[in-house]
């Protein structure tokens, strides 16, 4: 009985190692009102090791840390070239929203790249996402938006480009 125990609780640390160690490519974005009401503020949350070997293949570079203040800077600049939103009416994609980079930092194993829009969220949006997944074909990109009390996703894969959310 006690080896059938050992025998389950390594199995099952391994297994939850190896789920840490291989994690799918990925990032979550939150798009939400600033504490303040005053503005949209974005969040965009990689695991830095992704972020790094992305940034490297996008710029040709053999390797980046985002340790240093211009490789964070590449970075934010990267991803503010691959996010976007946009005025959603009649089942066009209008106008895209003049979304103001702010930074980018280090948090643990993640980088957090900020964004931030005046004004406030069309009542139909629409939502291109496309961070790393010129470099990671397997990359999944999950956007979360945030109103009135209500979070509304939509998910990125494959070949997706702009998907639409209606808020109400």
């Amino acid at each position: 009985m006690r080896t059938h125990v050992v025998m389950v609780a390594t199995a099952t640390f391994c297994i939850g190692a190896l789920s840490l160690a291989h994690h799918m490519p990925g990032s979550i974005s939150t798009v939400k009102r600033s504490a303040s009401g005053e503005t949209i503020e974005i969040i965009h949350r990689l695991h830095t090791h992704d972020a790094e070997l992305g940034i490297a293949a996008s710029l040709g570079k053999r390797s980046t840390s985002l340790e240093t203040l211009v490789d964070r800077a590449q970075l934010a600049l990267y991803v503010e070239k691959r996010f976007h939103i946009a005025e959603y009416s009649d089942g066009k994609i209008g106008k895209k929203l003049a979304l103001e980079l702010i930074g980018a930092e280090m948090d643990g194993e993640f980088v957090l790249v900020y964004q931030e829009f005046t004004g406030d969220l069309p009542a139909e949006l629409a939502i291109r996402d496309d961070i790393l997944r010129d470099v990671f074909p397997g990359q999944v990109n999950h956007v979360n938006v945030a109103t009135g009390g209500e979070v509304r996703s939509v998910t990125f894969s494959g070949d997706d480009e702009w998907q639409t959310l209606t808020l109400d």
